[in-house]
């Protein structure tokens, strides 16, 4: 039964060549206790079965009441899926996902309660449990996220500079994203969810929840390198936060392997 106190959620999960992994986040959403929410999958140009994977998912799967479109984006780039899905969205939130994370049955409802527990708040988001990562990779990643983050986070928006926003693990006020004009298409990849953070921090508090906490593939890590892929996303940010040009705008980096 469907109550009327909690708003209705837009969950976006852009999709580029990820037949190996959606099937497992549907499976995953699909069984959320949240009572009114929507999922829009945007196949972003891939080259592999995604879209078929996600098709036979829609006829196929139980009757949970949950509303799943599949949509199509030729332009390659993470924005450029959510953009699209977010102008066919009707949640009065946004949740952000990719699309080899594993929500659990709960993360929607936490995630919409922090957010709407106080005005103050535009958005919020949390760290990433690399669930099949190594033991030592989770331990550091875990505790620079829960520990080292929620402190810049509130150290660069106080400046008036930006905020730290996961992009797989966010929630987003629909209207504060209209207003921030949506999501910059000029960011494909890497500085996109930095770029969203330091927008919405005009209109308010983004939160970082440390136990807001989203499993999430580590294979970007093991394909490229812990450190390498870190050092980018250190760059993106700090070059952002001091407002240097971050645009990373080639096909070869709006959806890195």
């Amino acid at each position: 039964m469907k109550t009327t106190s909690l708003p209705r959620v837009s969950v976006l999960v852009p999709a580029y060549n990820e037949e190996k992994y959606i099937h497992r986040t549907l499976s995953a959403l699909v069984t959320q206790d949240y009572p009114d929410y929507e999922i829009i999958v945007t196949d972003n140009a891939s080259s592999d079965g995604t879209a078929l994977v996600v098709q036979t998912f829609i006829n196929q799967q139980p009757v949970t009441g949950v509303q799943i479109t599949l949509i199509h984006e030729s332009r390659k780039g993470t924005n450029y899926a959510r953009e699209s899905a977010r102008k066919q969205a009707g949640g009065q939130i946004i949740a952000q996902m990719d699309a080899d994370c594993v929500p659990a049955s709960n993360w929607l409802r936490r995630g919409v309660t922090a957010l709407i527990q106080n005005r103050q708040r535009v958005a919020v988001t949390g760290p990433y449990d690399y669930f099949d990562g190594g033991s030592r990779m989770r331990f550091f990643s875990l505790l620079s996220q829960r520990i080292f983050y929620p402190f810049v986070s509130d150290l660069v928006q106080v400046s008036g500079r930006g905020a730290i926003l996961i992009g797989g693990n966010a929630f987003i006020h629909s209207e504060i994203l209209e207003k921030a004009g949506g999501y910059n298409t000029a960011f494909t990849f890497y500085g996109d969810d930095i770029e969203l953070g330091k927008q919405l921090s005009q209109f308010g508090h983004v939160a970082y929840i440390p136990g807001l906490v989203q499993p999430s593939s580590s294979r970007r890590y093991k394909a490229n390198g812990f450190w390498e892929v870190n050092k980018k996303y250190q760059d993106s940010f700090w070059n952002l936060v001091w407002r240097k040009n971050i645009l990373l705008t080639t096909a070869e980096n709006s959806h890195p392997r």
